[in-house]
């Protein structure tokens, strides 16, 4: 299917949406069922546009399979994908961004609450706690969850004029075939 067709079928109403309080209320997003393996995200800010440009310019590895399809107004019009430029102006978008994304479970809570305690203020630590936290994830995780994090956070300090830091347990979350972590929308605009 294409993406065209994609988005024919969501503004038709074709696909249901899941209801998942963490997704909504932590990522602002609303979530659809696709298939057996994806899911619909249909997203009204622009965290996962900074994400999806930190993904590629910092070369992340613990990444979900995503990938944007398209942009609608509120009329559930077809509108072209703003340009990097606008997008990194620092001003809101009415717009919404549908993505196809692979499915993903959220974490249980021990691991939720480790990564609420450690990421989750970053931008307030100084740069010993930062690397006494990528220090930490490593023992506990790996290096390259550990890695990304940090090169997330590097990102952010590229941008930090637009964007908030956003990360914490509810934005890692897990394959459902391998329990892999991934992280998920790390930012948010700066209001």
């Amino acid at each position: 299917m294409t993406n065209h067709q994609i988005i024919e079928h969501f503004v038709a109403g074709d696909y249901p949406q899941i209801h998942c309080e963490k997704c909504e209320n932590t990522f602002l997003t609303n979530v659809y069922e696709f298939d057996e393996t994806h899911v619909l995200l249909e997203k009204r800010s622009l965290g996962l546009e900074f994400y999806c440009g930190a993904i590629g310019r910092q070369g992340l590895q613990k990444v979900p399979d995503i990938q944007r399809i398209g942009v609608l107004d509120e009329e559930d019009n077809v509108v072209a994908v703003p340009d990097r430029e606008e997008i990194y102006s620092g001003r809101e978008t009415e717009f919404r961004f549908i993505y196809v994304m692979e499915k993903l479970r959220h974490l249980n809570d021990e691991d939720t609450e480790y990564f609420n305690h450690c990421v989750k203020d970053m931008d307030w630590q100084e740069k010993a706690d930062h690397d006494r936290i990528i220090g930490g994830i490593t023992r506990r995780y790996n290096a390259t969850l550990a890695r990304d994090i940090a090169k997330l956070y590097e990102y952010y300090e590229q941008y930090e004029s637009i964007l908030a830091w956003d990360l914490h347990g509810d934005n890692l979350m897990e394959r459902v075939d391998t329990g892999e972590i991934v992280i998920l929308d790390p930012y948010t605009q700066k209001v």
